[in-house]
């Protein structure tokens, strides 16, 4: 849908998965930022969450998406890998290392056109908790923000999250850790 040279392996995976239905109310005003440089990406994400009653603020930088972060916290972060720039990468790694200091946990998705084995790892390393590639399912995308939602609420107390069965001080320790090593998108657009 938001990029044309898909790989076919995970389009027949993602399609093949029965994915549950989510109830239109429960993201309702649910506060989501999307980062992505490609406009008819960023317009389909809105489009498929405003249809949930969520507020969806579009963004197509890094730089614009941490304006965004500091004016106002979003719910849940979704966001691009390969952006023009700097990476969906550097996003999460700069919003992870803000929360290490001061606290807080931002749920983020990341999103990819470019599917190769070591994707999904890697986006989790960064501080991601999900990766989706595109071409996408519309209701994969609802279904996991809606289990990303949860996961921002379910609080043992105010400092720690359930991430997975790891909380999310133990994630922080190996963000801090991955953060010293510079990686550099090596996606095609």
């Amino acid at each position: 849908m938001c990029q044309t040279n898909e790989c076919d392996s995970h389009t027949q995976e993602s399609t093949s998965l029965k994915t549950p239905q989510v109830d239109k109310s429960s993201l309702s005003n649910l506060r989501i930022l999307v980062v992505d440089d490609n406009i008819d990406c960023l317009y389909l994400v809105k489009v498929i969450f405003e249809d949930y009653q969520a507020q969806v603020k579009t963004v197509t930088s890094v730089d614009q998406a941490i304006e965004a972060i500091e004016e106002s916290k979003p719910d849940v972060l979704i966001s691009d890998i390969c952006m023009q720039g700097k990476d969906g990468y550097s996003l999460i790694r700069s919003i992870r290392r803000f929360e290490a200091k001061i606290g807080g946990f931002l749920p983020a998705l990341a999103l990819t056109g470019y599917a190769h084995p070591q994707a999904r790892a890697k986006a989790f390393e960064a501080g991601f908790q999900e990766l989706i590639f595109k071409p996408f399912d519309p209701d994969k995308l609802v279904a996991e923000v809606a289990k990303l939602t949860q996961l921002r609420y379910s609080s043992i107390n105010k400092q720690t999250f359930l991430l997975n069965s790891v909380s999310v001080m133990e994630t922080y320790k190996k963000v801090s850790i991955n953060t010293k090593r510079i990686a550099k998108c090596q996606c095609i657009n």
